[in-house]
């Protein structure tokens, strides 16, 4: 903060009066320098109180309030308004005129808009409604292409069958499934899909109902009546999860039996996922912050054009469980499916052969490694390597831990054989591929 004003009258929040205007209430803002920025001005003491009808406890929610931060934390003269939501069905009894300037808001229905608009306020519609609802902007996610993606990254992974597991009655899963379709229909290929009751934020159906979540009859039916390998869109992370729970439970192999992706990229569910689920990222950070941009603009008066406005999903966060195994040998398939399951740690090409042998498959090391030859063009004990070198990399850049714990981890007698197997395979000791890691940009620290 400066010691002394640029022109003006000193004000404690970093802000001076200028010279000219002796008794306004205009305001300039003054940086640490004493550089005023001409660009932003606003009343003295006066704040533009944005209240956030969001919901913050499903992953689009979240990631909405996490594009308005982002712009919050560069436009000093907004200060928002919220409380943690479930849902955003009611409106909060404390939203009454004259308790907010602006609104960023999931409307749900005409009913609610006719509550919000009696409030003859600015506002931003950030919920997906069946038909437009008046002369509003709305900004959402285009949820049709979400579906057409998910199905684009299935049908990469060269799978025949495909499911969709999805929300009865709830608009963004009808469009998803929609689109999910459509994109099956130009290649030829259908869809079967199994509806669950209306989905509601952090609460299972299942739960409410009192039966533990995974056991749905219906569900685990519909699940082993379905062709095999298959792959299965689900209409969020959370059924993503449900669904991989199922498929243990029946013994569904994924994702060699059932390939599986979600929509959200909640980082939570689909890192705790058993195998990790992949997932459509929404691009709702990106809507949060656009919508935000939206409203600032309507403040300063400038047009801002009524219309819904569809944002593009950020692409597919690839994972586990939809790492598909591109090979039609059964031998093939099972070897490589034991190695990733066992990530390379302490197993050998022997051990692969008795894996085999136990689920009736015999062959010869030498007649192993030409079927992995031919489809992989790697040895399997190459594959073994790979795999272990990945997690070592994981553990290096994802963790504090000492190489004396990750040799531990990965099954390894001791650091310095740790050391040596790393430099031989990567051309640099951990250490150092650790400290290159957490310099390079946009890296994030462990």
């Amino acid at each position: 903060m400066p010691s002394r004003p640029v022109g003006g009258r000193f004000h404690p929040a970093g802000l001076v009066r200028p010279p000219l205007f002796p008794g306004k209430t205009v305001w300039r803002r003054v940086d640490e320098h004493g550089f005023r920025n001409d660009h932003t001005f606003f009343r003295k003491g006066r704040m533009r109180r944005v209240a956030l009808i969001i919901d913050t406890v499903g992953s689009y929610g979240r990631g909405l309030l996490r594009g308005v931060a982002r712009f919050v934390q560069t436009h000093i003269d907004w200060q928002v308004i919220y409380e943690e939501r479930k849902g955003v069905d009611n409106l909060p009894k404390w939203l009454v005129r004259g308790s907010c300037d602006g609104l960023l808001a999931r409307v749900r229905d005409a009913r609610q808009l006719a509550s919000l608009q009696r409030l003859n306020l600015p506002l931003v519609s950030l919920g997906e409604v069946a038909a437009p609802l008046g002369k509003i902007t709305a900004l959402f996610s285009d949820h049709r292409r979400i579906g057409q993606i998910a199905a684009e990254h299935l049908r990469g992974r060269q799978l025949k069958h495909f499911g969709f597991y999805g929300s009865s009655g709830a608009l963004f899963s009808d469009l998803r499934l929609e689109g999910f379709q459509t994109f099956l229909a130009g290649q030829s290929a259908h869809a079967e899909v199994f509806l669950e009751e209306k989905w509601e934020p952090g609460l299972s159906q299942y739960k409410r109902r009192g039966d533990p979540f995974w056991e749905d009859a219906r569900l685990n039916i519909w699940l082993r009546s379905l062709a095999k390998p298959i792959g299965i869109m689900a209409c969020n992370d959370y059924f993503g999860r449900l669904l991989l729970i199922a498929c243990r439970r029946n013994n569904f192999h994924v994702p060699n039996d059932v390939a599986v992706i979600g929509v959200d990229n909640d980082e939570i569910i689909c890192e705790l996922a058993v195998p990790p689920l992949s997932s459509v990222d929404p691009a709702a950070e990106a809507i949060g912050f656009r919508a935000a941009e939206l409203l600032d603009a309507m403040f300063r008066r400038q047009q801002v054009q009524a219309g819904t406005i569809l944002f593009p999903p950020t692409g597919v966060i690839s994972r586990t469980s939809t790492n598909t195994i591109a090979a039609a040998d059964p031998v093939v398939v099972r070897a490589m499916q034991f190695i990733r399951d066992r990530g390379g740690i302490g197993i050998t090409t022997e051990d692969i052969l008795e894996h085999l042998s136990a689920n009736s498959l015999l062959v010869s090391r030498s007649t192993l490694e030409r079927k992995f030859q031919r489809n992989f063009g790697i040895a399997p004990h190459e594959e073994i390597v790979k795999m272990r070198l990945e997690r070592i990399e994981r553990l290096l850049t994802g963790t504090d831990y000492s190489l004396a714990r990750i040799a531990a981890l990965m099954g390894i007698n001791s650091e310095q054989q740790l050391a040596g197997f790393f430099k031989r395979h990567r051309g640099m000791t951990p250490g150092a591929f650790r400290l290159h890691a957490r310099h390079r940009p946009g890296a994030a620290p462990a």
